[in-house]
């Protein structure tokens, strides 16, 4: 009687199973059968096997995909082509105002899925009420096609093995075509084959020179555009890092000076030495992480870099030093994985690359060096080795084609829309004094979050006052917050 029952009950379970599985199959094919068309561009569903690929974590059953080529070179437009990734989040209201593109930072990021890390507060809500939001890879980052990619070889120590695998791997015929100015073009392409008229744009970090650019060359199509962390189109390639290391410095001290008592480091001594003195303790013991690498100087800068920008993980990185000095790598282990699953939708390669096309400076190799060093020196708490002057020389040295920023152009004029700016008041990526150039420039406002170390904010759900300013101002762009200087405290 037990051997008949138990029978009866595994047949009815493997019924059940069975059941379960044509529901969920049945489900899947009704989710990727359909599609949406928006003027040149059909929208499907991201669970399309064609698409995971795209994103690291499943993404959101709205979550709509498409695919748009626009040529490498604009003068050639029957030439080879670039395959841009596109995503987007339906409204979920009735009232919608049009689109809303999200441009990620970089270079060598995308927004495919950026539309998902957007908070589910009020101020979110009523955006996502009235747009649809917008994602995509810029060209030459990864999904988009072709992909810049320097064959795994590494830049540090090793820049023209470095430039010359990223011919190799990329192509001679595609590298001089992956500047921002090819990318404004290429956003412009995407509004047209969307037969939008007008749209709108929220720019992270790099992604506020995309905005800015856009506005300048498209100033009638761009209906509104926030700049978080904003990015000075006049300054070149020497400048930008120039005043990052400056402001990584200013960062530091500020993570120094919070470290609680008992501290990991020694009050006694200069902060950038007691730093380097902990790093080298740490050195010393010969750790090695979950993957079984060493964790030395290098890697520990690296894990730490992660973070130094914001304030909010400063107590975590005083753990991760504090517990490193006693032998324990579970904080450094997690950090590590973190900024790993970051990686995967960041490429390095596209950062140096693109940087290069914007931006590669013209000098003689002592001239680079000397530029390079007084750029190292801004910041002092990483320099825990003698750098030999070829270490100096990276990929943009060996840049071979003409950088295509034009550091004068401004092209600001009566019918260039109202942009906001957002900015903390300590970013050692995109440092305040960028953002008040900016607005000065376009005679817009400029929000302040006061006396806060960090790299944009806008609809994370991070500061409440910043997102109503946002959200106000991409539901009406001519919002009057009766200054131009607006301020933000911490929550």
């Amino acid at each position: 009687m037990t051997l008949k029952f138990l029978k009866s009950f595994l047949k009815y379970i493997a019924i059940f199973i069975i059941t379960l599985i044509a529901i969920l199959l049945c489900f899947y094919l009704y989710l990727i059968s359909g599609s949406t068309k928006q003027g040149d561009i059909t929208w499907h569903s991201c669970y399309r096997p064609a698409y995971w690929s795209w994103f690291i974590l499943p993404p959101p059953p709205s979550l709509q995909c498409a695919t748009l080529s626009v040529p490498v070179d604009y003068a050639k437009p029957d030439g080879k082509h670039f395959t841009i990734p596109l995503t987007r989040l339906p409204a979920t209201g009735d009232d919608i105002i049009g689109d809303l593109l999200l441009l990620n930072g970089g270079p060598g990021g995308h927004s495919l899925d950026m539309s998902t890390t957007m908070e589910s507060d009020e101020y979110s809500q009523a955006i996502k009420e009235r747009f649809h939001i917008l994602g995509y890879a810029p060209r030459g980052v990864k999904p988009s096609n072709p992909a810049i990619d320097c064959g795994g070889v590494e830049e540090e120590g090793n820049a023209k093995a470095y430039m010359d695998a990223c011919i190799k791997h990329t192509g001679a015929d595609i590298l001089p075509f992956v500047s921002s100015k090819e990318v404004v073009m290429d956003l412009d392409s995407i509004r047209k084959a969307l037969h939008n008229d007008t749209w709108s744009m929220v720019g992270y970090s790099y992604g506020t020179k995309l905005v800015a650019k856009y506005a300048e060359h498209y100033p009638t199509h761009l209906r509104a555009g926030v700049a978080d962390g904003v990015v000075d189109t006049a300054e070149d390639l020497e400048t930008i890092l120039f005043n990052q290391q400056k402001h990584a410095q200013i960062a530091f001290d500020g993570f120094m000076k919070a470290c609680q008592t008992p501290c990991v480091f020694d009050k006694n001594k200069e902060p950038n030495q007691a730093f380097l003195d902990t790093l080298n303790a740490i050195t010393q013991k010969n750790l090695k992480d979950k993957d079984g690498k060493i964790i030395d100087q290098k890697a520990l800068i690296g894990v730490f870099g992660e973070s130094m920008n914001d304030e909010t993980a400063w107590q975590k990185m005083h753990q991760m030093f504090d517990e490193l000095i006693q032998g324990k790598t579970n904080t450094y282990d997690f950090e590590k994985l973190i900024a790993k699953i970051g990686e995967k939708s960041f490429s390095s390669d596209a950062l140096s690359i693109i940087n290069c096309a914007d931006s590669a400076p013209k000098l003689s190799q002592d001239d680079y060096i000397k530029s390079a060093k007084t750029i190292d020196n801004q910041s002092q708490f990483d320099n825990y080795k003698t750098r030999p002057d070829d270490e100096y020389l990276d990929s943009c040295y060996y840049w071979q084609w003409t950088a295509t920023d034009d550091l004068n152009e401004n092209l600001v004029n009566d019918d260039t829309p109202n942009l906001l700016f957002v900015s903390y008041e300590y970013d050692l990526a995109t440092p305040l004094p960028n953002a008040m150039t900016m607005a000065k420039k376009f005679d817009d406002p400029l929000i302040v979050l006061s006396g806060q170390y960090g790299h944009t904010v806008s609809l994370f759900g991070t500061n409440a006052c910043v997102d109503d300013y946002v959200s106000r101002y991409l539901l009406d762009p001519k919002s009057d917050f009766g200054d131009k200087l607006l301020f933000c405290a911490k929550p």
